[in-house]
């Protein structure tokens, strides 16, 4: 898919008259790693598609080959775990990995990115799997809008392939990961929340995979296209829908959030979300999700992609506040557990 299907052929812009975004961030989340078979050839397949999609924006025909690092870090049956150094991706795919990474480093100038990162992290049940692609552009301005359509199109690929619980593209924001930045504004473990992310989505974001089984409850991609609140609503072959809530990732604020919350609703975390407290709770998912919170601050993180108010209050002509973005002050409050 070429870029002006995103872009309508103009130059990237801003949403928010700000610096210029470089970086993006593409999350995937799956609960078949307990079917050891089925996870470890969809980790080869995830990390071969990735690799045949993003690498030539990291190694262009003609420039110099970039510095690849690879790093494992696996857990035996007692607990005691080991770091190693894997020559290929699937000799790190042992039984007992739990993190696996792949990073592109050292690049030529002449490349479209600097950075390409390629994460997988198993979560202490063992079921639970997130996979994450980071694009970093750093002194590479302007070039984001050439790379965005090739990840798209790579996570329509990934999510057709695996059945997933949820996944996110996130451009120009960090991210919590493993908590979304739903789950942190709520005050919810990332276990937690994972292992009910086919009862309630655990997000929203520009681009949102939501699971076959809240497909279903929000009525299927016919009912979700007649909502107007995506750009593109694309049914996965599992069942599940990936929803792209506008053609420019920087047109996704203010009514374009309101629109999606209002449209998912019906199956998000009850609850309304709060902007970190000065001090927050023992044991809040807040305290290790986002830095710079014991100082009352959103640790530079970007609020403004999550509505402050219960879902189920959604409906109707009422204003949604939206929360702050990264480096607005923010208003303390009560964290909901």
């Amino acid at each position: 898919m070429v870029a002006d299907q995103f872009f309508d052929g103009n130059a990237w812009r801003s949403g928010q008259g700000g610096a210029e975004p470089d970086f993006v961030t593409w999350l995937l989340y799956l609960d078949c790693a307990d079917d050891p078979a089925r996870f470890d050839a969809l980790a080869r397949w995830w990390y071969a598609e990735t690799c045949r999609t993003l690498l030539p924006y990291v190694e262009p025909v003609g420039a110099a080959r970039a510095a690849v690092s690879l790093t494992a870090f696996e857990q035996d049956a007692s607990g005691r775990g080991r770091r190693r150094r894997p020559a290929q991706w699937a000799d790190g795919l042992t039984a007992g990995c739990r993190q696996l990474s792949a990073r592109w480093f050292d690049v030529d100038p002449g490349a479209t990115v600097s950075e390409l990162d390629v994460f997988l992290d198993r979560f202490p049940d063992s079921r639970h799997v997130r996979l994450q692609v980071s694009v970093g552009f750093e002194g590479r301005p302007g070039r984001l809008p050439l790379v965005v359509p090739a990840l798209v199109e790579l996570a329509r690929a990934s999510a057709d392939a695996a059945d997933p619980t949820y996944g996110e593209i996130v451009v120009n924001a960090r991210v919590l990961a493993p908590a979304t930045m739903l789950d942190a504004a709520l005050g919810r473990d990332p276990e937690s929340s994972a292992a009910s992310s086919r009862v309630r989505l655990r997000g929203y974001e520009w681009v949102t995979v939501c699971p076959r089984e809240l497909a279903d409850r929000l009525g299927g991609p016919a009912r979700l296209r007649a909502s107007g609140a995506f750009a593109e609503v694309y049914p996965l072959r599992h069942g599940g829908v990936l929803l792209r809530a506008t053609d420019d990732p920087a047109d996704y604020h203010g009514d374009r959030v309101r629109a999606v919350f209002r449209a998912l609703a019906p199956v998000l975390p009850p609850g309304r979300p709060s902007l970190p407290p000065a001090v927050p709770p023992v044991g809040s998912a807040l305290l290790s999700a986002v830095p710079g919170v014991l100082a009352g601050d959103s640790g530079g993180h970007d609020l403004s992609r999550v509505v402050l108010a219960d879902p189920r209050d959604a409906g109707g002509d009422r204003y949604l506040e939206l929360g702050p973005g990264a480096g607005q002050p923010t208003v303390t409050g009560p964290v909901l557990n």
